[in-house]
């Protein structure tokens, strides 16, 4: 999950800093609008993930730290019947409006 974060922060940046992006396609654009999105999710799921690690841990919920991360693991994201979590950011908005063709959001 961390080389994902890192992964994604390192395509955002890498996007935003080239100037070859003015040519950019629309798959491009999507592409990086996803990755935006998914990183401001991560930011806001990360640390409430680790505080139900830690409350597992502290109320031995499971037997070992690693039990609890890995039933943590996917927390927000979706399962079952239960929606993903923080779908409603800024640049998740974006991103799906772009995906609708509602919106440009670099033009």
């Amino acid at each position: 999950m961390k080389n994902l974060q890192v992964l994604l922060f390192i395509v955002m940046t890498s996007m935003l800093i080239n100037p070859a992006l003015a040519g950019e396609s629309r798959e491009e654009k999507l592409t990086r609008l996803d990755a935006a999105c998914e990183v401001d999710r991560q930011k806001k799921l990360t640390p409430m993930r680790k505080k139900y690690v830690a409350d597992c841990v502290s109320n031995k919920e499971l037997p070992s730290l690693n039990e609890c991360e890995r039933f943590y693991a996917d927390y927000g994201e979706r399962m079952g019947g239960r929606a993903p979590l923080y779908y409603d950011l800024p640049s998740c908005v974006t991103a799906f409006e772009f995906h609708q063709g509602t919106s440009d959001p670099d033009s």
